[in-house]
């Protein structure tokens, strides 16, 4: 099998979520294809990227590699022309970022080379490059539902300014996605729940499962378990996207303050890029609350806490980091939303809190009862190695080529 890979980043190191499932997905595709990649360089993705690096270690994966530079990644003045130019276009701006003569430039190059056998469309963003490519089967990832993304973002904005820009873009968004995903052989989503969902925009859409995964050998416990230290609570994740900034203060403003009044020998470490100046002010003050920034490895931060905390209130598709934290054995507090996407059940896998005061008690909860924390990380890491690692995905990542292939042979016939 032969591949075309349009990729909205160049996934390597896999350190933040679309990373890990844009690397991971492409190196369980080269297990059965021939992989060509195109890939957009975003500078600003990791504090410590290396394209040259990132390169070589995709080449060792791919039959090609093929780094594309936008001037919308390199420049303020194109970003914020892009921006005002999306407010006059029926395309929203995400649909309007990739346009630029360098990628089409790599799209039609590529389409000289063909066959191939799958174009892999990584985002929505690279919807409009189908065309030169339509000739064989078409496959648009949604590492989540855009428009949903942004209706829910909408719901936590206070700006006037930005509800008014935000409001039109999710509608922009919902007409594109309603208007491009049915031109696609198939659409892959990261969970049952986003295909319901895709499938409500655009009714003719066909839809594949192909989960976010974990590397369960790289997440996996080194430490044993008296390593653990009681009290200790983790959040992972990047702040410089809204839901993760929104989880974090929410932690720091709503539960914090009565946790640690509850629990005063609990600690709370905060892993991520981008901290909010809020949370770093809370460190500050509060000894027991530590603000590491970004780190390469985030196992050995993982593996010394007792608890992972997950209070999202936005978002969309599925979270990786919930994937990571299973698969290390942590025991989970999150909400419901946090977990959409990943049937795990509650009280057997994770605990659920939706509200301040829930994830306060819940807390407590499973600091106190040892039995309850040794179930729930037994029965997090059997779940994730029976689903979600990514040896599983790659086979339905295989399968939904295949149904690309079929439809195609069948809107033939």
């Amino acid at each position: 099998m032969r591949v075309l890979w349009l990729s909205q980043n160049l996934p390597f190191p896999p350190k933040t979520g679309v990373l890990q499932r844009n690397y991971n997905l492409i190196r369980e595709c080269s297990r059965f294809a021939e992989v060509d990649l195109i890939a957009i360089v975003k500078q600003d993705i990791l504090p410590d990227f290396d394209e040259a690096r990132a390169a070589r270690e995709l080449r060792a994966l791919c039959a090609s590699v093929t780094p594309v530079h936008l001037p919308i990644e390199g420049s303020r003045a194109v970003f914020l022309w892009t921006v005002a130019k999306s407010l006059f276009t029926t395309r929203p701006f995400t649909a309007n970022w990739t346009d630029a003569p360098s990628l089409h430039a790599a799209v039609t190059a590529a389409a000289g080379r063909g066959p191939y056998d799958a174009v892999f469309f990584d985002a929505i963003s690279l919807a409009p490059f189908r065309a030169p490519l339509s000739k064989w089967p078409t496959a648009l990832n949604h590492h989540n539902i855009e428009s949903q993304l942004l209706e829910r973002r909408l719901a936590y904005e206070t700006s006037a300014a930005r509800r008014l820009y935000l409001g039109q873009e999710s509608r922009k968004l919902r007409r594109y996605e309603a208007a491009v995903a049915g031109t696609f052989d198939t659409n892959l989503v990261v969970s049952a729940l986003d295909g319901e969902r895709l499938r409500q925009i655009a009714p003719g859409a066909s839809t594949h499962v192909v989960a976010n995964g974990v590397d369960t050998e790289y997440f996996r416990r080194q430490q044993p378990v008296s390593a653990v230290e009681k009290g200790h609570l983790i959040m992972v994740s990047g702040m410089n996207w809204f839901p993760n900034r929104d989880a974090v203060l929410l932690m720091a403003d709503k539960v914090w303050p009565v946790l640690s009044q509850a629990l005063p020998d609990a600690r709370l470490t905060i892993v991520g890029a981008s901290p909010p100046q809020a949370v770093l002010d809370l460190a500050a003050r509060d000894a027991r609350v530590t603000v590491t920034g970004f780190v390469n490895d985030v196992r050995p931060y993982m593996e010394r806490a007792q608890v992972y905390l997950c209070p999202m209130r936005d978002g969309g598709g599925t979270r990786l980091k919930i994937l990571d934290a299973l698969a290390m054995g942590i025991p989970i507090v999150a909400t419901q939303m946090a977990l959409e996407g990943i049937e795990v059940a509650a009280e057997q896998e994770v605990l659920v809190a939706d509200e301040p005061a829930e994830f306060v008690n819940q807390i407590v909860r499973l600091v106190g009862d040892q039995a309850l924390w040794q179930r729930l990380s037994d029965n997090g890491r059997r779940f994730v190695e029976q689903h979600f690692a990514w040896p599983v995905i790659g086979e339905h990542l295989r399968t939904a080529f295949e149904a690309a292939a079929n439809t195609r042979a069948a809107r033939r016939g």
